[in-house]
């Protein structure tokens, strides 16, 4: 009767066997130092001191285990972080840019109600100064809403300069009808001395998260120092 050739043989695993991943690792005692994500994935030895005896080796390596995904937690949250704060730096940049490059005071406005929300991904930029209104209403002239001395200083409570917040308090007299799409908001002051009355650059979003209370403005408070250099060479008033 036939054998079957020994090459035939049923194929042995691939796995290494017991005995060899002891020797790799009494050869490389470095090994799980250098890649101590595998700590996750190892059981730890259980001794047994008894009842009502905590395994305090067990306790540690389980605690270090804990602190090491939180660590590594925080440590995604500040790249996305970062990221994000990138992006808004670029968008920021960016509609500065555009704004430096207005060729006249309509164009610098048209970019100011119609780009800068594209640019900044927000639904809704308005830009409203204080001005004498006929009739003592609010209305808009020339895609700026002009509104009634003292409007400024009650839109910027605690005398703020820039306010962001959610969920938004989205004044109608400012937003108009989309005050009621609007769920968080950024306001920014400028003007107020040398011949430019005081006004606010408004921006809203439908995202009650896009605009929060105590995220940083920095961004922003330039973004407004830009608009108000802007609009000072437009009108020839002192820079």
């Amino acid at each position: 009767m036939a054998t079957k050739p020994e090459s035939a043989a049923a194929p042995q695993s691939d796995m290494p066997s017991a005995e060899r991943v002891e020797a790799f690792l009494r050869d490389n005692p470095e090994f799980l130092a250098q890649r101590p994500e595998l700590m996750d994935v190892l059981a730890p030895p259980q001794h047994d001191h008894g009842d009502n005896v905590a395994d305090w080796q067990a306790f540690l390596i389980e605690r270090l285990r804990n602190d090491a995904c939180d660590a590594r937690d925080q440590e995604n949250h500040l790249v996305e972080q970062t990221r994000r704060d990138r992006s808004l730096q670029d968008r920021i940049h960016a509609g500065a840019l555009v704004m430096i490059g207005a060729v006249d005071l309509d164009h610098l406005v048209e970019i100011v109600t119609s780009d800068l929300a594209i640019l900044l991904g927000v639904d809704v930029v308005m830009l409203a100064v204080e001005t004498t209104c006929p009739g003592g209403q609010a209305q808009v002239i020339c895609g700026v809403r002009c509104v009634v001395e003292g409007t400024v200083e009650r839109l910027m409570e605690a005398d703020h300069d820039v306010i962001a917040r959610s969920p938004a308090v989205a004044d109608e007299g400012l937003f108009m009808g989309a005050s009621t799409l609007v769920q968080s908001e950024l306001l920014a002051r400028f003007g107020g001395d040398d011949g430019l009355p005081f006004g606010v650059l408004a921006l809203g979003s439908r995202h009650d998260d896009h605009f929060q209370q105590g995220a940083p403005v920095d961004l922003y408070r330039f973004l407004a120092a830009v608009l108000e250099r802007c609009l000072r060479k437009k009108l020839g008033l002192a820079l």
